[in-house]
């Protein structure tokens, strides 16, 4: 997939959508602003889900930020952590960053997550991470590490190496490791062939959704909801209520959901 003229389409409607005016110069209130909103996008397989069953192969199978802003608009999906950075570099290169693709490593498998890292002028280095829908710039410098405090959850980025960060959570007492992020930079076909990977990744057997609301977090696992909000947790089974309660809480077009929770139905009889 080679950066082309759409990405810059992709940019001017995520702007447009969410009323975001680039400022003069990058700056870090703009970078903030920009991560902000971009933040509302969930994190989702359903539509990589759907993709794979289709059978694609290559490049036609990765969705162009175009495709993912224009979905969203459409539609409400968002995207895996590899389609969200993507399109996020197309938005934060159209507002004047320089920035640029990082891997990480998860408890499933290696260079399975990725972010940004952008540079602000004057300012310095900031790790933005739409696959875990931080709304905030991360200010990482080696061997300084970095927390953020959100609604329901704690994040801390403790360096562990030159250049290397890992990822906890605290969330109810207990503090989580999630990932280990390398700020060394990814070129451009070493990050597709990761992309590419991702789709035989094991979290592809399932359906993922993630969100993050103003109280909390919103998370879907098959047909398992979980509401993180107001210091409590809520549980419930969605079931054959799937496709509507994924409108419902994340947004996402009830076509869509029910079109990936049947799909999903049909790859466990297949397995």
């Amino acid at each position: 997939m080679q950066r082309v003229p759409s990405d810059s389409m992709a940019a001017e409607m995520f702007l447009d959508h969410f009323g975001v005016s680039p400022r003069a110069a990058p700056d870090l209130e703009g970078l903030e602003s920009i991560l902000a909103e971009f933040s509302r996008i969930p994190w989702e397989n359903l539509t990589k889900f759907l993709v794979k069953a289709e059978g694609l192969r290559g490049q036609s199978r990765l969705r162009s930020p175009e495709t993912v802003i224009r979905k969203h608009i459409e539609d409400g999906t968002g995207g895996t952590c590899f389609s969200l950075t993507e399109a996020l570099a197309a938005v934060l290169r159209r507002a004047g960053y320089r920035c640029g693709p990082v891997m990480a490593d998860m408890s499933h498998g290696k260079n399975i997550h990725c972010g940004l890292i952008v540079a602000v002028p004057d300012t310095g280095t900031f790790l933005a991470d739409p696959g875990y829908l931080v709304p905030f710039p991360v200010p990482l410098r080696s061997g300084v590490g970095a927390r953020l405090s959100l609604p329901g959850q704690e994040l801390e980025w403790r360096p562990c190496g030159e250049g290397v960060f890992d990822l906890y959570t605290a969330e109810e007492g207990r503090s989580i490791w999630r990932y280990r992020l390398r700020t060394g930079p990814v070129g451009r076909s070493e990050f597709l062939g990761h992309w590419q990977e991702s789709f035989d990744a094991t979290g592809m057997n399932s359906l993922h959704a993630n969100l993050r609301v103003d109280s909390g977090r919103i998370y879907a696992h098959n047909m398992n909801l979980r509401r993180t909000e107001g210091g409590g947790k809520f549980n419930e089974k969605l079931r054959e209520d799937y496709a509507a309660r994924m409108e419902t809480f994340f947004g996402i077009s009830s076509r869509i959901a029910k079109a990936a929770q049947e799909e999903w139905r049909r790859s466990c009889l297949n397995r």
